[in-house]
């Protein structure tokens, strides 16, 4: 069967996503697609796969805790839970603007446009993250991050397109944080120019 794999709103999937190769394990002899146009790929798909749970007539695991099978059909109830989800991120301001809106969260990142189309997704996001305190860094310190932790996430594997709107969730580290720069790097000069901006942040 075709089971498409969908990023999530949760800001710890946005990590899992990334594994491309624990989704080619878990479901062997499956078909699997991660195209972003989520609505298109639906139609094409037999099952949905997601970290989100929306209660629905399509839901085939609703006794599970951290995954989700949905028959195809549930993808309308899961673009009802994304443009929600969408509405409540830019109803404040944005901490920066540029190709994307980035938004702030207490524990995520949110890059954001409308309209949004699939030439805007091609890319890498990068997310460098400066500690209040050093210290919090995870693992070995090196020269590289003695003062700041790097982070890269493929867009094509954490975006959200739905209703000519995309939606990245990017998950932040749990440790206080003084600063953060985000921007896209894209491959072979394709889609628009890469950028980058700088977000003061406390928490």
């Amino acid at each position: 069967k075709v089971v498409l794999v969908l990023a999530s709103v949760e800001p710890e999937w946005s990590w899992q996503v990334i594994y491309w190769h624990k989704w080619r394990y878990y479901l062997a002899g499956s078909v699997l697609m991660d195209f972003p146009d989520t609505e298109a790929a639906a139609r094409a798909a037999d099952f949905l796969v997601t970290r989100d749970r929306v209660e629905s007539d399509a839901l085939l695991t609703p006794r599970n805790e951290q995954m989700f099978l949905y028959d195809s059909a549930g993808m309308d109830d899961l673009v009802e839970f994304y443009r929600a989800t969408y509405q409540r991120v830019v109803s404040g301001e944005p901490a920066a603007r540029y190709h994307f809106d980035v938004y702030l969260g207490d524990r995520a990142l949110f890059h954001v446009r409308d309209p949004c189309v699939r030439k805007d997704v091609g890319s890498w996001v990068f997310v460098r993250v400066f500690p209040e305190d050093p210290k919090d860094l995870p693992g070995r310190p090196t020269r590289d991050s003695l003062q700041r932790q790097r982070l890269i996430f493929p867009h094509t594997h954490s975006i959200l397109l739905f209703e000519g709107k995309c939606m990245a969730v990017l998950p932040l580290p749990d440790y206080p944080i003084s600063g953060i720069r985000t921007g896209q790097r894209y491959p072979g000069g394709e889609g628009p120019r890469d950028w980058r901006v700088k977000i003061p942040a406390s928490r």
